[in-house]
């Protein structure tokens, strides 16, 4: 019978190697590649032969009976046999690898990694991981971002799947590990290397091998119905592996690198993501693998901002599900005491916000006009209580839009260069027209802000113009505080507004304590000296940047009443300016208010270095939410809303030629 068993060990070989798939070593590169110990998630899986181009599954070949004495072909057939099934695997995993072209490669590197070791999965069980990233997929709405972006419904197919291939698994393993012909045969059939010719005959010859052609043939029966098994289960595991690995490199991409919506720094090749930002990709899934928690709750942006304003777009989504908003129409003013059919319109449209509640009054009562200050203010209006015209066409925006605003909102947040976890930081929001002060995560001071205007205008020293004026969008640290500071004029302020000036008035540069100093190269520099009436008020706060723009007090007070506070050349007035420096020298240089004080008073420029330095982000976004949690809407001032939504960012090269162009001729 010694012919026999070897023709039953060659089919064996011919059925590949009888431990489970998910459990085999691997070769990569010429060399065996064993799966390290299994970590939290599971198994090793096999590393795929090529992604781009996956080869087609071949089954093992199946070795000719041996003859008697063939013992050194079966066990050579036996050993190649078990490299096809790993080859087979790595076929497999390269082929699902493939259907995911924007991260391949980020999978590939991110397998690697680990050893090729499945995260997601064991053999017979999901990882907890796994929950937990479905859990954030399925919530990935709320946070504004498109359902259709994560393959949700793919994974839970593929779990599925999984389970069952799993139990079959597992069912014809005990059948298989049950026979008392397998459990001879497995030291053979499970070695890494061949046995040989003289160790297998020395086996049979003991009788460690039954020669028993019944027992045999049903062995091998039971072995290529566990392998036929093992290869569902890999396969079904791989199913799942793919698209969740996918699906949280998508989650990453969205939540943390992708630049979207800034005017000026929207990835113009949106497709080459993924690419871009690999290795950061890979960062956020080892921590992810690490801590699969604390990984995921990393990812979006931890500013209370931005929670508070997924609150709103909850709330905003409800209210767009109660159907549209009542139209309301009136001319002129309306006001408390007023009364009749406009006003019971207007209750009904406050009441669909949540702003009153319902009634059929036709009065402007007293809570009718506390609810008009509370949408004036959450709408960016001074909160006065009366109507007018202005108030019309916001009260008119439909719930829709107010929904697509709160997730420009969250997308803006979302690409924000804020670092929250900063000790202190300063934080500008143009649309908003104000300033904050935020230590140690907490919002410690608040001011209204003039920032740049939106006109059309000329440079002509630099010969370009076009909305030159706009406020532009940076990050910088404030590095020192400039007391009683001196105002250098800019050439295009002087040739565009201070020449203009002079020749209505010829004293206007000794009126308002202009100096002419001539500089060496026979230049002239044009300087407002400190003190009363210079433009730059009492301080400046300084931090340096390509667009020459800074924060300062301001001799025009009168605009800070102004809802839209537009007016500048592109510099930031600060309403209270030295309650702002009294905040920051006491924080960072330990001066008391006195020693500041006896400094202004003193009249003289005097710079003062920061010890530490301060970030300031400089920002647009057009929706915040207040102290209650209620979602603000403010001016699309410069219309990066109205060009977003437009499909008009990134911008073009024309669309920049629109915004800033060169003046042809000088004049």
């Amino acid at each position: 019978m010694r012919g026999s068993w070897i023709a039953w060990v060659v089919l064996l070989a011919a059925c590949s190697s009888s431990k489970p798939i998910s459990d085999q070593g691997t070769r990569a590169g010429g060399r065996t590649v064993s799966p390290p110990t299994q970590a939290v998630a599971g198994h090793a899986s096999a590393p795929p032969a090529a992604v781009a181009a996956p080869a087609a599954v071949a089954a093992p070949a199946a070795a000719a009976p041996a003859g008697d004495g063939d013992a050194s072909g079966a066990v050579r057939s036996l050993w190649e046999a078990g490299r096809e099934a790993a080859r087979e695997r790595s076929r497999t995993l390269a082929e699902r690898i493939a259907t995911e072209p924007d991260f391949g490669k980020a999978m590939t590197a991110g397998l690697e990694a680990r050893g090729w070791e499945f995260f997601f999965t064991t053999p017979t069980a999901t990882a907890a991981a796994l929950d937990l990233l479905l859990a954030a997929l399925h919530e990935a709405p709320d946070h504004g971002l498109r359902a259709e972006r994560y393959p949700t419904p793919a994974i839970d197919e593929a779990v599925a799947r999984f389970r069952a291939a799993s139990g079959q698994a597992a069912a014809a393993r005990a059948v298989l590990d049950a026979d008392p012909a397998w459990q001879a045969l497995r030291p053979l059939v499970e070695r890494s290397s061949a046995p040989g010719e003289a160790e297998v005959e020395g086996l049979v010859e003991a009788g460690r091998i039954p020669d028993d052609d019944d027992a045999l043939d049903t062995a091998v029966k039971r072995h290529a119905e566990a392998m036929a098994a093992d290869k569902a289960l890999y396969r079904s595991r791989a199913d799942v592996e793919v698209p969740a690995m996918a699906g949280f490199f998508r989650y990453a991409l969205d939540m943390r690198f992708v630049v979207a919506a800034h005017p000026f720094r929207a990835d113009r090749e949106p497709a080459r993501a993924a690419e871009k930002h690999r290795d950061r990709l890979l960062a956020a899934f080892d921590a992810f693998a690490r801590d699969p928690a604390a990984g995921l709750a990393a990812l979006p942006p931890p500013h209370p901002y931005y929670a508070a304003t997924r609150k709103a777009l909850a709330q905003y989504r409800k209210l767009a599900a109660g159907g549209p908003f009542p139209e309301v129409s009136f001319k002129g003013k309306l006001k408390r005491g007023a009364r009749g059919d406009t006003v019971r319109a207007l209750r009904a449209r406050l009441a669909a916000e949540g702003y009153l509640a319902a009634s059929d009054s036709a009065e402007f009562d007293p809570a009718m006009e506390d609810a008009v200050k509370d949408y004036q203010a959450t709408h960016g209006y001074d909160p006065n209580g009366v109507l007018e015209d202005k108030h019309l066409k916001s009260l008119n925006v439909p719930v829709e839009q107010r929904v697509r605003q709160i997730e420009l909102s969250l997308q803006r947040w979302r690409e924000s260069e804020v670092r929250h976890e900063e000790p202190l930081y300063v934080r500008v929001n143009i649309p908003e027209f104000m300033m904050e002060v935020w230590e140690e995560g907490k919002l410690a001071r608040k001011h209204r802000v003039v920032t740049g205007n939106n006109n059309w205008d000329k440079d002509v020293d630099n010969r370009i113009e076009g909305r030159i004026n706009r406020t532009k969008l940076f990050t910088a640290t404030i590095s020192q505080v400039l007391l009683n500071p001196k105002w250098h004029v800019p050439g295009r302020i002087r040739r565009e507004e201070l020449e203009f000036e002079i020749l209505k008035e010829p004293d206007y540069y000794a009126r308002h304590n202009f100096k002419v100093k001539t500089l060496p190269d026979g230049r002239e520099e044009i300087y407002q000296d400190s003190g009363h009436g210079n433009a730059l008020g009492r301080v400046k706060f300084v931090f340096p940047n390509p667009f020459g723009i800074f924060m300062h007090d301001t001799n025009m007070k009168e605009f800070f009443k102004r809802e839209i506070r537009a007016f500048s050349h592109g510099c930031i007035r600060l309403q209270d300016p030295l309650e702002v420096a009294f905040f920051l020298l006491e924080k960072i240089q330990g001066m008391t208010q006195e020693e500041v004080r006896a400094i202004l008073d003193r009249r003289d420029e005097k710079q003062i270095d920061l010890d530490r330095k301060v970030p300031i982000f400089v920002e647009y976004n057009s929706v915040g939410v207040d102290e209650d949690g209620r979602a603000v809407f403010f001016s699309d001032v410069y219309g990066y809303d109205r060009d977003w939504y437009d499909g008009k960012i990134p911008y073009s090269d024309d669309e920049m030629k629109l915004l800033l162009r060169k003046i042809p001729k000088l004049g």
